[in-house]
């Protein structure tokens, strides 16, 4: 009882679910469980069975893909208070990609078939899920634009202003994340993703200092539009 109590406060606190009503929180939260996990632990495989809802608490999580050539990318990087995948466990399908730990990570884990039930009975949950959906919808087309519009520059500014509030002007972006992980993710080399924060530093968009990257002007960095030369 113990353990559901502080399960379903920390499922409280996480933007998915703070609207969702106590009697779903305690659905969710009986059957979940907290794994502490180091870096380069697989959570699950590409193509396994969807058996549970994964929330990252802290750390960061990859998603990799891998081609029936054997070539492998990072898709997308989820950090603390994100859900990953979930759509598999929605539709009772396959995982699309493997998920592994990029730095070391604390994950709650919800069995799938605790997750259908709160989801059917709680209209909360449910609209929580479609805004969570539809989010994730925006980041495929807005990464896809990426790829195929965007300079190595632009998207690396736009990945960096992410990172920081809106309302904050600037600040510092956490990227704790291996840069060969950043790179894939950007649909880059690590040697283009060097050169190009080299390039941002230079026009006074950003300093690095090591796992951290100063902004001193989000607005000015996310309006980055320069071609490369």
């Amino acid at each position: 009882m113990q353990d559901t109590r502080a399960h379903a406060d920390i499922l409280r606190r996480l933007p998915l679910f703070m609207a969702a009503g106590d009697d779903a929180l305690a659905r969710l939260a009986g059957p979940a469980f907290v794994q502490q996990l180091p870096r380069g632990a697989v959570i699950f495989a590409q193509d396994r069975e969807a058996d549970f809802v994964h929330v990252a608490l802290e750390g960061s999580v990859a998603l990799t893909a891998r081609a029936e050539s054997g070539a492998e990318t990072v898709v997308e990087i989820f950090r603390a208070g994100e859900a990953f995948l979930v759509p598999a466990v929605v539709l009772r399908l396959p995982y699309l990609a493997s998920a592994a730990t990029l730095t070391a990570l604390r994950v709650m884990m919800i069995p799938a078939d605790a997750f259908r039930d709160a989801l059917a009975r709680d209209a909360a949950i449910a609209r929580a899920m479609t805004e969570l959906l539809a989010r994730h919808w925006r980041l495929m087309v807005d990464q896809v634009v990426d790829l195929k519009l965007r300079p190595a520059e632009r998207r690396i500014a736009r990945f960096l202003a992410r990172r920081i509030a809106e309302e904050a002007g600037g600040g510092s972006a956490e990227v704790p994340e291996p840069r060969g992980a950043i790179a894939a993710r950007l649909g880059m080399t690590p040697e283009t993703l060097s050169r190009s924060l080299h390039a941002l530093e230079a026009e006074g968009l950003i300093r690095c200092a090591g796992k951290r990257i100063d902004v001193p002007d989000r607005d000015r960095l996310l309006n980055h539009r320069r071609e490369p030369r």
